[in-house]
């Protein structure tokens, strides 16, 4: 069986259906993320656990939308969308900048395997979930700012002592490392669990 290769272009133009994939995808994945979050509300440690899940799980909404790119620009695109609308329920605006430059990584490890290796696309996914990195970023330099937040004064003012106490600078940069981990991981369960999309995709 012969698979046509489609010859990948290095530029920004979109397409309708780019367009179409990037918007579809791009609710697929913020669903998935917010159906874990929901229980962030439980305890401040399961904020951290149900970010863990949420880069897993998410990992194969993505890893089918890879299936679906063939040039530069998407994925950034994609991230714009998911980092912006964490902006609109409330996360620090540098979660945007942070997701931009994981984006950015994952499009030139993309375009590397000229968008049909399965390895980097995996790592790609590592890279693009380092956004989750800007959701407590401002604990190291804004410290009071952010648990003052309007989107922490929703929360329980217990809650906000507990998760003072709980997000020390060493679990802050345990939690920073861990995105890249469990990217990893979701990228590889979601290569798994859609192989034969892949294939056919043309993505050896």
């Amino acid at each position: 069986m012969t698979v046509e290769v489609t010859e990948h272009r290095l530029d920004f133009r979109m397409s309708p259906r780019d367009l179409i994939n990037i918007g579809v995808f791009g609710a697929l994945y913020i669903v998935t993320v917010g159906l874990f979050n929901l229980l962030e509300f439980i305890s401040p440690v399961m904020t951290l656990v149900t970010s863990a899940l949420s880069i897993v799980a998410a990992g194969v909404p993505f890893m089918l939308f890879l299936t679906r790119v063939k040039h530069a620009g998407m994925v950034t695109v994609l991230a714009v969308i998911v980092t912006g609308f964490m902006l609109l329920i409330g996360s620090p605006p540098v979660t945007l900048l942070v997701g931009v430059l994981g984006a950015l990584i994952a499009e030139a490890l993309l375009y590397a395997g000229r968008y049909r290796s399965r390895q980097l696309s995996v790592l790609a996914y590592a890279a693009f979930s380092t956004w989750f990195v800007g959701l407590f970023l401002p604990m190291f330099y804004a410290r009071d700012e952010f648990l003052s937040s309007p989107y922490m004064a929703e929360m329980d003012p217990d809650y906000v002592e507990k998760l003072d106490s709980l997000l020390s600078p060493g679990v802050l940069i345990a939690f920073d490392l861990s995105t890249v981990v469990f990217g990893l991981i979701g990228g590889a369960l979601g290569l798994r669990l859609l192989d034969k999309h892949f294939r056919k995709a043309g993505l050896v």
